[in-house]
């Protein structure tokens, strides 16, 4: 059965993981900097520290696919506008992205090889945001199999059991990924960390809160909101500090030692998760106070797809200008919050602007079909 239903709360959620995401796509940028300085290292704490995008995500899309989906429902159905809202967007735009670079600056990459052409499509390379798509494209894929094998588990009184043990595959998951890269070759990795077991946990999280959303609420207000931002707080010094003292130590970020990244790996979860209760409880108060903040951030949410499919061409273009304007660079302090803000305005603009041209939804993911597919 197809219920339609919706949570105020995940337009705003997608809102913060849209801006966290051009964070991490305009601080990662620090590696342009010749050697390791303040800026730098600053640079790469954010980078870090906003990696709780691409999580937030896959947790909202089980969380919705699960409130939409329940009970018996038309698979076919389901595919047909998995197909419309993710296959047509990630088609278009990686054939748009491997004749655009928009690597620190915009150009022309002319007309790709085949073979460059299948790479991409099959790992998500033709730009470094793409990667994403693959991964949501095999967890929409399994939704239906993935729901089944927790619906076992929660008749069973297990759900938290279920929960824990995918926490604990995904975690030697990724640190296996890790290693394999760092033994086997970088393109093990690569492949690795595009599999939906990478994330699976957080998709899971998600499809949980749908099936248990006031038990979820009831909880989460039933905790000290300094103490929820204590234990994010806490995460977050703990990676950024890990992160920044490894690259003063070693000279560069490639430079860090396998245990870093393996380190890392184990450690996200714990910030990742109190993150996305801050993330809520945030969602709650701006919900609580409606006027202007609260409209804007859900209506950068509602966009946030479009938002997060175009930021690059606006990160690349804004730089390029920036630079020819006023001769800095990615080495200069200023280049950092200006291009930030540059690439949320302008890639929220140019959606929003785009959302009124007729067949463009289906291209930023935002078709305009009937609710009961």
């Amino acid at each position: 059965m197809v219920v339609v239903v919706w949570f105020r709360e995940i337009e705003y959620l997608r809102g913060f993981a849209a801006l966290a995401v051009i964070a991490v796509h305009v601080s990662m940028n620090f590696t342009r900097i010749p050697g390791v300085n303040l800026l730098a290292l600053l640079n790469v704490t954010v980078y870090i520290l906003a990696h709780f995008a691409v999580p937030v995500f896959i947790f909202i899309s089980g969380w919705v696919l699960a409130a939409r989906y329940t009970g018996a429902y038309s698979v076919p159905g389901y595919y047909r506008r998995r197909v419309r809202t993710i296959l047509i967007p990630y088609l278009f735009f990686s054939a748009l992205y491997l004749m655009v670079t928009v690597d620190g600056t915009i150009g022309f990459a002319g007309v790709p090889a085949p073979g460059r052409v299948l790479e991409a499509l099959l790992l998500g390379t033709a730009a470094y945001h793409l990667w994403f798509f693959v991964l949501i494209i095999q967890l929409y894929l399994l939704y239906p199999l993935i729901v089944r094998g927790y619906d076992i588990f929660d008749r069973g009184g297990a759900p938290l059991f279920l929960l824990l043990a995918l926490l604990f595959f995904q975690v030697l998951w990724n640190v296996g990924a890790h290693s394999l890269g760092a033994f086997a070759g970088a393109e093990w990795y690569t492949v690795l960390i595009r599999l939906f077991p990478s994330h699976l946990f957080y998709f899971v999280l998600g499809i949980h809160v749908a099936r248990h959303t006031d038990r979820f609420r009831s909880v989460l207000r039933s905790l000290s909101p300094a103490l929820v931002l204590a234990a994010a707080g806490a995460g977050a010094l703990l990676l950024g500090g890990m992160w920044a003292a490894s690259v003063l130590l070693s000279g560069s970020f490639s430079g860090a030692t396998l245990a870093v990244f393996c380190i890392y790996r184990i450690l996200e979860p714990l910030y990742y998760v109190p993150v996305i209760a801050v993330l809520v409880l945030a969602a709650w108060r701006l919900e609580g106070r409606e006027g202007r903040p609260a409209g804007a951030s859900r209506s950068f949410g509602k966009h946030s797809y479009g938002i997060y499919l175009v930021h690059p061409l606006i990160i690349a273009a804004g730089a390029a200008a920036w630079t020819s304007l006023t001769g800095l660079s990615w080495a200069d302090w200023p280049t950092y919050p200006v291009l930030f803000v540059v690439a949320a305005a302008a890639s929220y603009g140019a959606v929003r602007g785009a959302s009124g041209v007729p067949y463009a939804g289906y291209l930023l993911g935002e078709p305009r079909v009937q609710k009961t597919d």
